[in-house]
């Protein structure tokens, strides 16, 4: 059986590497790794999600590098193995931890059942101190149970792109147990948004329920369109004579094109706004989003025309200099 490395490793990061740092290692290796790629390998995928749920959660992070995987047994007290002065202390290297054993009892797959800590084996030898927490003199065996508790809840970071995350979508997943779901991605979910899978996650121990998986939603950049938080902004490249003369253009929206109608002499930037054409309300923190198209006037090609009497037609419409006002009084 392979034995649990230390997570540090595993991602390839220092031991005070940022959250963000972590994700994109995280991110990078498990694409490499994804079982669903040519050359793709299931225990290195399930070695670097069970390395990214510890490092990539502040509290899973710090018992990690007080006790090492040993944190996450079924059954671990971080409040006893401190009173028992590091005793139990697996060290960020895993202490030995079997992989399997580790995956089953973070990600699911079997496990659960009471943990022992057994004093006097193996690594062990530990005498509680007289008046100690469990009563005076030294002991060998003894088992510490909780009863039942809820397992743990994982994350998983998601990405969508925009249109998935206006009209919603249905998308498979492989979960860090391994196991393939199809997940329901509902409309209107914003970077930051969370999508729970109940009873996906770690599983309880003692008879407790299972954890759940948390999809952290991701909305990836589009290449026309800009979101800010509610509302949706696009650019709309305009003739000159359009952007000149006004009229009636069409554009696309996430409900559809519509036709819009361009005032005369429409400078660069100009806004128009198309109210409930942005995001679609997607809980109770959001609202039903705008969409703004911001007006480009684009140049023509000129390749093969005549360019001294098309600038000198062009000159002839300012009376003015567009400079006359420029000043830093």
């Amino acid at each position: 059986m392979a034995q649990a490395r230390d997570a540090y490793e595993v991602l390839g990061i220092a031991k005070d590497a940022t959250a963000d740092q972590i994700k994109k290692a995280y991110r990078k290796l498990a694409r490499e790794h994804h079982p669903d790629r040519t050359g793709g390998d299931d225990t290195k995928f399930k070695e670097i999600n069970a390395a990214h749920a510890v490092l990539a959660d502040d509290d899973k992070r710090k018992l990690y590098d007080e006790f090492g995987y040993a944190a996450f047994r079924p059954g671990f007290d971080a409040a006893q193995a401190r009173a028992f002065g590091g005793a139990f202390r697996g060290g960020p290297g895993g202490g030995g931890i079997d992989l399997d054993d580790l995956i089953k009892s973070m990600f699911g797959g079997g496990g659960g059942g009471s943990f022992s800590f057994e004093f006097g084996g193996p690594g062990g030898g530990f005498q509680q101190p007289r008046g100690g927490p469990m009563g005076g003199g030294a002991f060998g065996r003894r088992a510490y149970s909780r009863g039942p508790r809820r397992g743990q809840d994982l994350k998983v970071p998601t990405q969508v792109s925009l249109v998935e995350a206006i009209s919603g979508t249905e998308a498979s997943f492989m979960l860090p147990t391994g196991n393939k779901v199809k997940v329901r991605i509902p409309q209107g979910v914003r970077t930051g948004s969370k999508v729970r899978l109940r009873g996906k996650g770690g599983p309880g121990v003692e008879g407790g329920p299972a954890g759940d998986v948390l999809l952290e939603i991701e909305v990836l950049e589009h290449p026309y369109v800009r979101v800010d938080r509610d509302d949706l902004e696009m650019d709309v490249p305009l003739t000159f004579a359009e952007s000149l003369l006004g009229g009636a253009i069409t554009v696309p929206t996430p409900t559809g094109t519509v036709k819009v109608k361009i005032p005369p002499g429409a400078g660069n930037g100009t806004r128009m706004r198309l109210r409930g054409r942005g995001l679609p309300k997607g809980g109770k923190d959001t609202s039903e989003g705008d969409l703004y198209l911001v007006l480009r006037p684009s140049p023509p090609s000129v390749e093969g025309k005549d360019l001294d009497a098309l600038a000198g037609q062009l000159a002839e419409l300012y009376d003015t200099s567009p400079r006359d006002d420029l000043d830093f009084g």
